[in-house]
């Protein structure tokens, strides 16, 4: 391991982004090495992009306090964050890129082989089959450390004990599920790291857009795509579905319409996947299924 390592962790509120940082940072301590943890966020709600850090050192003291931007190592929880965050900002020649994903390996390295390793797992799947909800950090724990080997896996134990009680054994159970089932690729082929254009570039300053208009920057809005947040989407079965409108009642984000036919359905434009529908639907004709981005 380098003499100071850092980590980037990609996620979403919600995600236990900060949680994984936190982890990482007290097994570490468990190895006798120095660390530290931290997240970078605002008022984010849950389902918004949210950033946190690791720094890692065997031999000293870590005196940097600032955000990690040129990180050995970047974790991304949520696939849907690899189309709007650019993930590889700054990574280092020769880091390793970790990346939850249902798309196999080869698929992955497409779009984002460089040189850096490559190490992807579909940690959504584990962690719903064995913890019944899309919540990866625990899972990306394991991919992390077979990825790199940064610390050991059993470092990781008394750590997830404490933190989580009751439900460790399941959160245990996740993480050795993906070290085992990673993907890891060696460096890419590609010598150089592409450029990318600048935002800046593209995109007019908000001093030279109309009076009154809400953009300020790329994305900036009044409204957000909102249903990139999401990792689950609700899936209606009319035939149970005696439209009784409480779906539609319950739901806070105000997605859930009735179609002409006076059956309802999902806006998924804007629908974060937040499951309060099918939670509320007492003739159970909302399923919540794993969300597949292309």
């Amino acid at each position: 391991m380098n003499k100071l390592t850092e980590i980037r962790w990609h996620g979403r509120g919600g995600q236990g982004a900060v949680t994984s940082a936190e982890l990482i940072a007290l097994a570490v301590i468990e190895e006798g090495k120095f660390t530290q943890a931290f997240p970078s966020f605002g008022p984010e709600r849950r389902g918004a992009p949210v950033l946190a850090f690791n720094r890692i050192s065997a031999e000293e003291h870590i005196r940097i306090r600032s955000a990690v931007t040129e990180p050995d190592i970047a974790v991304v929880l949520d696939r849907g964050l690899l189309d709007i965050v650019d993930v590889t900002l700054g990574l280092k020649d020769g880091g390793t890129l970790i990346v939850n994903s249902s798309k196999k390996l080869a698929d992955v390295r497409l779009k984002f082989e460089g040189p850096w390793r490559l190490a992807v797992v579909n940690a959504t799947a584990i962690a719903l089959e064995i913890l019944g909800a899309p919540i990866v950090n625990t899972t990306m724990l394991g991919a992390l450390v077979r990825a790199t080997g940064i610390i050991k896996l059993e470092s990781l134990l008394k750590p997830m004990e404490e933190r989580f009680g009751k439900l460790a054994d399941r959160n245990i159970q996740a993480c050795k599920r993906a070290y085992e089932e990673t993907s890891v690729a060696e460096l890419g082929i590609i010598s150089k790291r592409p450029e990318k254009p600048r935002a800046r570039d593209e995109w007019p300053s908000w001093r030279e857009l109309a009076p009154g208009c809400v953009v300020t920057e790329p994305g900036n809005a009044r409204s957000y795509r909102s249903g990139d947040w999401r990792s689950e989407r609700p899936v209606w079965d009319n035939s149970r579905c005696i439209k009784c409108g409480i779906c539609f009642l319950f739901c806070p984000e105000g997605c859930v319409n009735q179609n002409e036919e006076g059956y309802f359905e999902a806006d998924y434009y804007y629908c974060k996947g937040c499951g309060i529908c099918a939670r509320e639907c007492w003739t159970q004709a909302i399923t919540m299924i794993e969300e597949v981005k292309e």
